[in-house]
């Protein structure tokens, strides 16, 4: 007898109808599971031991997680990065990583661009002025037109690419630092390939939108951050690690640069004394660069289908771990 597949979701992100979820893995026979968020290792193993898949936003999954969890097949991540997820440890352990890129990549872009627009037009500080009473229409020294001047983006992937295509409408020149990206990516968007040190030098704006990596971790520290302009602004929708916060603190308490507009923190959420909530040259959102009422009604159907294509046999449309194909025999769908 055939043991009855079962995936464990590992908590909610906003509040879906899952039913499509339920829908998709209940096509391949597979039993949808609902579990409180959890973040810690003993709790993950203790209720999810019997797993052939997790869906999961936050929970961490380690080596040890993986190791005890031996039926599990695919993990989901419900989102773009997947630095909660030991790739690594799944890989040797034949565990496919998946996740869904591709569902708020727009959402993403438009959070970057209204986060930019915000410092550049200084909303916040307007909007608390008129609410105290205090009318004028003087926004300060430092405001840029915007047309003709520079945007750096950090990483040109989706998301990049996305936010490239809306900053082109404004009229911007845009440059990029992505040494994984082809030249004729950057050619056919009309956006120049810059050294690290070049981005820093000549943008007037910088967008992160590259993943939090051993690489990129703390990418913005105090000595990147001294050599930005002192009328720049730094835009990050990606990952909180990437920016060290004490150097950015510093930053723009000495004026190394004008402000920034962050969705994304570390630690997360930010420590209630964090210099950052009191400043009026920063611009704040609580992780909500990703959402969009479509995003979110397109996302369980999805994660529903992704699972259910690993666990009979299929390939995902986005699988993180290629190198797992030597473990894990997954078959791509014909084309026609």
């Amino acid at each position: 007898m055939v043991a009855e597949k079962i995936v464990y979701r590992l908590g909610y992100v906003g509040d879906p109808d899952l039913e499509p979820e339920k829908t998709e893995l209940a096509r391949g026979d597979i039993r949808h599971v609902l579990l409180d968020l959890l973040q810690n290792e003993n709790e993950i193993i203790e209720q999810a031991r019997d797993a052939d898949g997790l869906i999961i936003v936050d929970s961490p999954i380690t080596r040890r997680v993986l190791e005890n969890l031996n039926r599990c097949k695919v993990v989901l991540r419900l989102g773009v990065g997947v630095d909660t997820i030991d790739v690594s440890a799944a890989t040797d352990l034949g565990v496919a990583v998946v996740n869904v890129p591709d569902l708020w990549i727009r959402e993403v872009a438009n959070h970057a661009l209204a986060l930019l627009l915000s410092c550049n037009r200084r909303i916040i500080v307007g909007d608390r002025m008129i609410r105290k009473g205090k009318f004028s229409s003087s926004i300060g020294s430092h405001v840029g037109g915007l047309y003709g001047e520079t945007l750096g983006l950090v990483g040109l992937g989706h998301i990049g690419i996305a936010m490239a295509h809306r900053a082109a409408a404004f009229e911007m020149e845009l440059i990029a630092y992505d040494p994984y990206t082809k030249a004729d990516i950057f050619d056919t968007l009309g956006v120049g390939s810059v050294s690290f040190p070049e981005l820093l030098d000549r943008s007037d704006y910088i967008s992160i939108h590259c993943p939090s990596t051993s690489e990129t971790r703390h990418l913005f520290d105090e000595a990147a951050l001294r050599q930005m302009k002192p009328t720049a602004y730094l835009v990050n929708t990606s990952r909180g690690p990437i920016v060290s916060e004490d150097a950015l603190v510093l930053a723009l308490q000495e004026g190394w640069i004008a402000g920034a507009g962050l969705d994304v923190f570390d630690p997360e959420p930010p420590d209630s004394d964090n210099p950052l909530l009191l400043m009026d040259n920063v611009v704040l959102t609580p992780l909500q660069a990703w959402y969009s009422d479509p995003a979110m009604a397109a996302l369980p159907g999805r994660a529903g289908s992704e699972i259910a294509r690993v666990l009979t046999g299929r390939m995902p449309r986005n699988l993180l771990n290629p190198d797992v194909l030597t473990k894990l025999s997954l078959k791509a769908d014909r084309v026609s």
